[in-house]
């Protein structure tokens, strides 16, 4: 269980860099315009895909949004106006599986979180599958002091690795963009 709680901090430690370091994300810092996206009437025609042999990730994307591949692999929204200071996104992270169970792995986040997370408060943690192993749901949020976030992180084993996938939106934003990262989650496919 250390190689996943030492795997599970890495994870937490990117994503509240990216929540308090939105600028850092902002498309402007990459060069790209702001674009306006009609987050809930995003179309097949309207995903590309992201495909990457050394890291052995293939999922689908939407068209304008930044694709950061660094630390772990971020896809973010465009800017919805000048005004706008937050970028929804999902990130996506690959750990080592250990001998734990889905459920215990997850249990030992949360209390992470509960611990770390200012003003966390967790609203859903469930079990299901993903592409037939098991899987946990968990959905939470949280306060950094600018407004609260909310959180779908979704943990699975495929291919003797987790991967982590940890949706984060403005909680009056997350249901807007929650079909998009859902079809972006079903088309992820371990590829090593």
């Amino acid at each position: 269980m250390n190689n996943f709680i030492s795997f599970a901090v890495i994870v937490f430690m990117l994503s509240i860099l990216s929540i308090l370091s939105v600028p850092l994300y902002s498309l402007s810092a990459f060069g790209a315009d702001n674009v306006t996206s009609n987050k809930s009437q995003i179309t097949e025609d309207q995903f590309v895909t992201y495909d990457n042999s050394t890291r052995g990730i293939k999922i689908d994307y939407p068209k304008g949004w930044t694709v950061i591949d660094q630390f772990g692999l971020g896809f973010f929204s465009p800017k919805e106006n000048d005004s706008d200071t937050f970028q929804e996104g999902l990130l996506v992270s690959k750990g080592p599986h250990g001998n734990q169970s889905i459920d215990k792995l997850a249990a030992g986040v949360l209390a992470i979180y509960n611990s770390s997370l200012p003003n966390f408060k967790l609203i859903e943690s469930k079990g299901l599958t993903f592409h037939g192993n098991p899987a946990q749901n968990l959905i939470y949020t949280f306060n950094p002091g600018n407004g609260t976030i909310k959180v779908l992180e979704s943990g699975a084993t495929e291919n003797n690795s987790i991967y982590i996938f940890q949706y984060r939106a403005q909680e009056n934003k997350f249901d807007s963009y929650l079909p998009t990262i859902q079809r972006m989650i079903d088309s992820f496919k371990a590829t090593k």
